[in-house]
């Protein structure tokens, strides 16, 4: 899972996403997280930008015979 916030969200407070990875990481999970400072709810501009976004998300695959949850 990767994880990205802005600082300055005031749509849905940043310490959910910190609280949300922290016990993500404490389970076993695996989550890269960033957070972009003074961003508000559009982190999804900085996500589109990052450099490895799109390889990492091609990446993964479901396990063959997985179906995905609806």
């Amino acid at each position: 899972m990767w994880v990205f916030h802005g600082s300055a969200d005031d749509t849905i407070d940043v310490a959910e996403s910190r609280r949300m990875v922290a016990a993500l990481r404490k389970a076993g999970g695996t989550v890269r997280y960033t957070e972009y400072a003074g961003v508000g709810h559009n982190a999804w501009d900085g996500a589109y930008r990052e450099l490895d976004f799109f390889p990492w998300l091609l990446a993964h695959r479901l396990p063959a015979g997985a179906q995905a949850a609806h």
